[in-house]
C-alpha cells in the first residue's frame, strides 16, 4: 500500500483575510500547556458518485478544498499561525495542503483495510512523536485510482481536542458547500484556564501526563447496533439501569485487558482506567464552542486479584462521573483543582511497574460522519490507525450512529490475550470490512 502513494503537489494555504492586530497573540490555556505536543487526526472516506464514472476531478476537487479552506482559516485563525511555546503568534503563516495519488481502488482498501494501511494517507509530518511548531494545520487529500476520496485532517494538540478538531471540519465542509459557519468558534480558554506561572515548577514540562511509547500492536473491534443493544442489556444494573454505549464498551474494554494482564503476570497487578473527559458542559463558563484542549482525566482503579463483573464495573464509571462532574464546578473557579488532580494522576504513574495504566478516549457523538463538502457524506470516518503508545483505546461511532469502532493498542503479549477473550468476542468482530 505504502509504495502506492504518490505525492503529487505541497502547498500552503493562507486565509482570505488578515488576522487583525488585536488577535495576533493568543496564549494558550493551562490544559494546552500540559497536553502532549503530538498531531491529532481524523481520515474521512469518500465515495466516487455512481453517476460520475469518473470520480472526484484532482484539479477541480483540490481547488474547491482549498478555496473554501482559505476561507475557513480567518474563523480558525490560529490554526495558520505558529506556536511558540506557551503562546500562538497568529501570523497568517498558513496550513499545509498535500494532494496524493493513490493506485489503489477505495471499496479494495476499504474491504481489507488494517491499522498500519492507514499511514501512508497520513502527511509525513504529523507522523512524527512531537507536533511541529508549524504548520499547526495539516490536510492530505488522497485520490484514489477509482475515483474515491480520503481528507486527512491533522491539526496540534497543543491547541485543539479532537471536538476542536470537529468544529474545525464542520467549518470547512460549510464553506465548501458555499454555506456560513454556523458554529463559530471561541478562543477564550486561556481566560477560563489561564497559566498561574508563579505555582508551575521551573521546569514546567514535568507536570504532563505521558503514555509510555512503545513497539505496541494496534487492532480494530467493531460492535455493531446489535451487539451494541445486547451488550448494555447484559451491563445494566439496579444501579445503571441504561449504560450508555460508550459505559459498555468502556467496562468490557476493562475488564478484558486486566484479565489479559494478569494470565500473563506471574503476580496481580492494581488496573487503573483513566478516561479522557470532554469539560464543555460540564466547567461553568466553558461554551461549546470553546477551541483548546478541555479534556480532563477521571481515574478508577482495580485492586489486586479483583475482577467484578461487568455491571459492577458501570455502576463503578457511573459513580466516578457523578463525582467528576461535582469536582469539575470547582475548575473553572481555581487551577488548584487541575493541580490537585494531577497529583493524583502523578501517584498512580509514580507505582510504575507495580500498576497497569489503561486509557480510554471517546469521540463518538462529536459528529464528523455530517462532514459533507458538496459530494455526500463519509462512508467512514477514522482516526490515524496505529500508535506507539500502548495501552489505549480510542472509541468512534460507526456510520449508522448505534454502533461502535474500538481502536485498541496493546503489547503484543497482551493483544495476543485480548483478541481471544470470549467475552470481547461476543459482542465485537475483529476488524470487519466497511462496508460502501
Amino acid at each position: 500500500m505504502e509504495k502506492k502513494v504518490e505525492i503529487i503537489a505541497r502547498n500552503i494555504i493562507k486565509p482570505t483575510s488578515p488576522t487583525p492586530n488585536d488577535k495576533r497573540i493568543l496564549n494558550l490555556s493551562l490544559l494546552d500547556i500540559l497536553s502532549s505536543p503530538m498531531y491529532t487526526g481524523a481520515l474521512l472516506f469518500y465515495a466516487a458518485d455512481p453517476q460520475n464514472l469518473l470520480g472526484f476531478s484532482t484539479e477541480e476537487t483540490s481547488l474547491k478544498l482549498k478555496k473554501s479552506l482559505s476561507q475557513t482559516l480567518p474563523f480558525f485563525y490560529p490554526l495558520a499561525g505558529k506556536i511558540m511555546g506557551t503562546f500562538v503568534e497568529c501570523n497568517d503563516e498558513g496550513a499545509v495542503f498535500i494532494e496524493a495519488r493513490v493506485d489503489h481502488l477505495l471499496s479494495e482498501f476499504l474491504k481489507y483495510s488494517v491499522p498500519e494501511s492507514l499511514e501512508p494517507l497520513v502527511p509525513v509530518e504529523a507522523r512524527s512523536r512531537e507536533a511541529l511548531t508549524w504548520p499547526v494545520l495539516l490536510i492530505q487529500a488522497n485520490f484514489f485510482s477509482c475515483g474515491g476520496l480520503v481528507i486527512t485532517i491533522c491539526t496540534s494538540h497543543k491547541i485543539t481536542d479532537a471536538t476542536s478538531l470537529a468544529m474545525f471540519i464542520r467549518g470547512w465542509a460549510e464553506s465548501s458547500r458555499g454555506l456560513g459557519i454556523t458554529l463559530i468558534p471561541s478562543f477564550i480558554a486561556s481566560e477560563l484556564f489561564p497559566l498561574p506561572i508563579d505555582e508551575l515548577p521551573s521546569k514546567p514540562m514535568n507536570r504532563k501526563v505521558e503514555v509510555e511509547e512503545m513497539n505496541c500492536v494496534t487492532k480494530r473491534f467493531v460492535f455493531d447496533a446489535s451487539n451494541i443493544k445486547k451488550l448494555r442489556a447484559k451491563a445494566s444494573s439496579n444501579l445503571v439501569k441504561n449504560p450508555t454505549r460508550v459505559e459498555a464498551v468502556t467496562a468490557l474494554f476493562w475488564r478484558c485487558v486486566t484479565k489479559a494482564s494478569r494470565l500473563s503476570s506471574p503476580t496481580p497487578r492494581t488496573s487503573v482506567l483513566q478516561i479522557l473527559v470532554n469539560l464543555r458542559g460540564k466547567v461553568n463558563s466553558l461554551c461549546d464552542n470553546t477551541i483548546g484542549n478541555m479534556l480532563s482525566l477521571m481515574i478508577l482503579k482495580k485492586e489486586e486479584a479483583k475482577t467484578e463483573k461487568i455491571q459492577d464495573v458501570v455502576g463503578e464509571l457511573r459513580r466516578a462521573k457523578e463525582i467528576f462532574s461535582l469536582n469539575c464546578k470547582e475548575m473553572s473557579k481555581s487551577s488548584s483543582k487541575i493541580f490537585e488532580l494531577l497529583g493524583e494522576i502523578g501517584k498512580v504513574h509514580g507505582r510504575g511497574t507495580e500498576v497497569d495504566l489503561w486509557m480510554s478516549n471517546s469521540w463518538c457523538k462529536l459528529g464528523m460522519y455530517e462532514a459533507d463538502f458538496g459530494w455526500g457524506k463519509p462512508v467512514w470516518v477514522t482516526g490515524r490507525g496505529t500508535s506507539n503508545f500502548k495501552n489505549l483505546m480510542l472509541l468512534i461511532d460507526t456510520k449508522d450512529g448505534e454502533g461502535i469502532e474500538a481502536w485498541i493498542t496493546l503489547t503484543e503479549e497482551h493483544m495476543s490475550l485480548f483478541e481471544c477473550d470470549q467475552e470481547l468476542l461476543e459482542s465485537a468482530s475483529l476488524n470487519p470490512p466497511v462496508l460502501i
